[in-house]
């Protein structure tokens, strides 16, 4: 970029940080900055989701299938995909942080360790509202203090569910939960909440948990309908120097010493891909050819129980979860993974006309649940980039005999407390991925250092799913929000130092 072009306006606003994008890792990472005084600027590509609930008998939530009808689908929002998560927030899990043998490979040791990322996960359960317990759950790693709030009830179909399975000798936990749940609290455990916009705001989504309080403090700034275009660095390329956006059809740069990419998996690493320089021609952070390479997540697979011949009514389902299996079996040499209830979702929707009814039939017949297990990542699994377009992807390794031994004991433990589970044996989805920008303290394997600082370039940062080495088997999102938090303060803390010495110099 010829930073001398005429078309390109100089932004003389003054920011210590600017933060691209406004998903989990954006947003919480602007909180954190945001209470210690420091100046930030949210780049935000998306648009605010406001769909109007005209009258108070209309549901609660808007199913994330029919938002995407009115949008194309490049659409982005503020939030990002929060706005549609069933806010699960677990923490992983001790042994995630540790390289650990699977069926078909190793999932990497990470930088940290999980007492490294305790407070923070303490931290980012407070912010986000976590309603959980850690009865029932052996994989549960050790809390310094309990869940900030009890575990959601039951709905009383799935209390009965709930007491069947205990009953038959498997252990079932509550799944940890962000809502804003209680007395004087806006959630009314409605039935369109998993895969739904919450138009109550009682969902503990990134833009409500974490953007708004930083947009109240006064010191951070939002910029919608923009695109970073790239992220600029000094002449010699060991420092960052600022941002190229486009906002309205006008190019324009806003300096910052700071600037911290949470764009996903795949938008940061596109991000840095197309930000590459003569000192940086491959992009930055990817002087060891790491960048989009790494990709990890969860395969998943789900079933449905049958609840009888009577419609299952709309409530809140999503509350429990048998993880006994997350470290494997005794009839099983590997890690297993993670069963859990989802909540209700009109799915049948989405099918082809031809079958919809017969899916729907099943889908009011039944309750939807899921098996996870790890997917895990290889120097080959990521993205294939042909200059800066992304033409390809190689999808994280599935450990297939593993994936399809956690169904067969879902489908059992089902079973053997008295419901027949629907479940086709298909090959698993590829969900909640991570890495393309993975954090390790080796430059050679790894984009960014354990602070989430891109090696050899000071000042940029990356906080968002792209950093975690690996995905475990649970729910990623907490474990995003808590990164965040503590790349908040390792920014906060230099800059202090910063500050400090400009002014005595």
């Amino acid at each position: 970029m010829n930073q001398s072009d005429t078309n390109v306006k100089e932004n003389r606003q003054s920011y210590d940080v600017i933060v691209i994008g406004s998903g989990a890792g954006g947003s919480t990472l602007a909180y954190q900055l945001s209470r210690f005084g420091i100046r930030v600027l949210i780049i935000e590509r998306g648009i605010f989701l406001r769909p109007e609930r005209p009258n108070t008998s209309d549901p609660v939530g808007r199913y994330m299938y029919h938002i995407a009808k009115n949008h194309d689908e490049t659409s982005f929002f503020v939030g990002g995909e929060t706005k549609f998560y069933g806010s699960a927030l677990y923490r992983m899990r001790e042994s995630d942080f540790n390289a650990v043998e699977h069926e078909n490979g190793v999932s990497p040791a990470w930088p940290i360790t999980y007492s490294d990322l305790e407070p923070y996960y303490e931290r980012a359960e407070a912010l986000y509202r976590v309603h959980g317990s850690t009865d029932g759950d052996t994989s549960e790693p050790p809390h310094a203090r309990p869940f900030p709030y009890p575990p959601i009830e039951h709905a009383p179909i799935v209390s009965k569910l709930v007491r069947r399975i205990e009953q038959s000798g498997t252990r079932v936990s509550a799944i940890p939960r962000g809502l804003d749940y209680g007395l004087e609290g806006k959630c009314v455990l409605c039935s369109t909440c998993d895969g739904h916009y919450c138009q109550l705001d009682a969902k503990m989504d990134a833009e409500i948990a974490a953007l708004r309080p930083s947009l109240a403090t006064g010191n951070v700034q939002l910029m919608t309908e923009t695109d970073c275009l790239q992220v600029l660095t000094t002449s010699d390329g060991l420092r960052v120097s600022g941002v190229l956006l486009r906002h309205q059809g006008v190019e324009q740069v806003i300096h910052a010493d700071i600037v911290a990419v949470c764009a996903g998996v795949t938008g940061s690493a596109s991000l840095l891909r197309r930000s590459r320089t003569s000192k940086h021609p491959e992009g930055l952070g990817n002087a060891t050819g790491c960048l989009g390479r790494y990709l990890a997540g969860h395969s998943a697979g789900v079933f449905f129980p049958f609840m009888g011949f009577r419609k299952v009514p709309p409530m809140h389902t999503k509350t429990f979860a048998i993880n006994g299996y997350y470290n494997g079996a005794p009839e099983w040499p590997y890690p297993l993974g993670v069963i859990q209830i989802a909540g209700q979702m009109p799915y049948w929707e989405a099918a082809a006309r031809l079958v919809r009814p017969l899916v729907h039939l099943v889908g009011t017949h039944t309750l939807m649940c899921f098996y996870m297990t790890e997917a895990l990542p290889t120097h080959d699994t990521g993205l294939i980039f042909n200059g800066d377009e992304i033409v390809s992807r190689i999808l994280p390794v599935h450990n297939l005999e593993t994936f399809f031994k956690l169904r067969d004991l879902a489908i059992d433990i089902f079973r053997r407390a008295g419901y027949l589970a629907l479940a086709r044996r298909r090959p698993p989805h590829v969900w909640h991925k991570v890495g393309t920008a993975r954090f390790g303290a080796d430059p050679a394997t790894s984009v960014v250092d354990q602070n989430c600082q891109v090696h050899g370039i000071q000042g940029l940062f990356v906080a968002d799913a792209s950093v975690l080495p690996s995905a475990g088997a649970v729910n990623t999102a907490l474990t995003i929000i808590a990164l965040a938090l503590r790349a908040g303060d390792h920014i906060s803390r230099n800059l202090s130092l910063t500050l400090a010495k400009n002014s005595t110099a």
